[in-house]
């Protein structure tokens, strides 16, 4: 590991501190569900809905923390574990992934529709932390997911719509996404993007070259995890998302996904980072009560298949 002993002690003492995060975000997670349900009972926030005249809004369209909160629940609860048990909690993860795919499809929904509102972009309004939805997509080997997941960046990120931090990793994980099973045509956005070898490599027979890329993106990931907040690798500073090398998965599940050969990798801020990976696809989990968000908001006109289309 390249990273300094200080970064990766700091990581260490974060890691074991954030055993406790989902304790600590548990209120929040059940007051969300007490929001989430009066939607469902009523068909609406509890707040006026703004009105424009070109395109009205939809019920639905309002949504804002009421999914991520319990997609981050989910994700920290997967991270808790693998901190306890040096495992992947797949179904953990498939229960943040249930919700993070319906954020991300009704975020693609929203940003298309602004531009019609407003004559321009939303510049910013995608969180930097949803493509890692994106990663856990792939890693649970589900690639209708990962696909619709896509959409909303192959069509964002060259328009501005993620709202990026000084992290490249964010990038890495859309354009090694697409140099895979995309488009294969996108270009970064960022000057000077720090993985433009990776992706251009990703499918490399060089054990030795790969084990250097994810020593990088663990690496990497680390010192971001360990900055301060005023260097602004701000889907690092928040209470998950930091402790599951997601990059350095992602790129192991695309090249398994292919049938290309797979080093044992380790690295001391993650522990075996291979063994991480699940031996067979893992679905999204649908609890109760996102089955009966579902069922409300399709009954007010959503629908995925159309809403990947605007």
């Amino acid at each position: 590991m390249k990273s300094n002993s200080k970064e990766l002690e700091k990581f260490l003492r974060k890691r074991k501190q954030a055993i406790k995060n989902p304790a600590k975000y548990q209120s929040v997670f059940e007051r969300n569900q007490t929001d989430i349900l009066s939607y469902i009972d009523k068909g609406c926030m509890g707040f006026d809905y703004p009105e424009n005249e070109r395109l009205p809004f939809l019920p639905w369209e309002e949504f804002t923390s009421e999914l991520a909160i319990p997609t981050d629940y989910y994700e920290m609860s997967a991270q808790t574990a693998l901190i306890q048990q040096d495992r992947l909690c797949s179904d953990t993860l498939a229960h943040s992934l249930g919700y993070a795919y319906l954020s991300c499809v009704i975020s693609y929904f929203k940003q298309q529709r602004f531009v019609t509102r407003f004559d321009r972009e939303h510049d910013g309004g995608v969180s930097p932390d949803s493509v890692f939805y994106l990663a856990i997509a792939v890693i649970l080997k589900q690639p209708e997911y990962a696909s619709h997941i896509f959409r909303l960046f192959e069509v964002g990120y060259a328009r501005h719509w993620v709202n990026r931090s000084n992290s490249h990793i964010g990038d890495l994980v859309i354009l090694l996404f697409d140099a895979v099973n995309g488009s294969k045509s996108m270009t970064p956005i960022v000057d000077g993007f720090a993985y433009t070898d990776i992706v251009a490599n990703w499918n490399t027979e060089n054990e030795e070259l790969l084990t250097a890329y994810l020593t990088r993106l663990c690496d990497d990931q680390v010192a971001q995890v360990a900055a301060p907040p005023s260097k602004d690798f701000f889907e690092f500073n928040n209470m998950n998302w930091q402790f599951t090398p997601y990059a350095a998965l992602m790129l192991l599940a695309l090249r398994a996904q292919h049938g290309l050969p797979n080093p044992d990798f380790s690295h001391p801020g993650f522990g075996n980072v291979t063994q991480l990976l699940p031996d067979s696809p893992v679905a999204p989990a649908e609890d109760e009560l996102l089955s009966q968000l579902l069922t409300r908001i399709r009954a007010q006109g959503f629908d995925e298949e159309t809403a990947l289309q605007a």
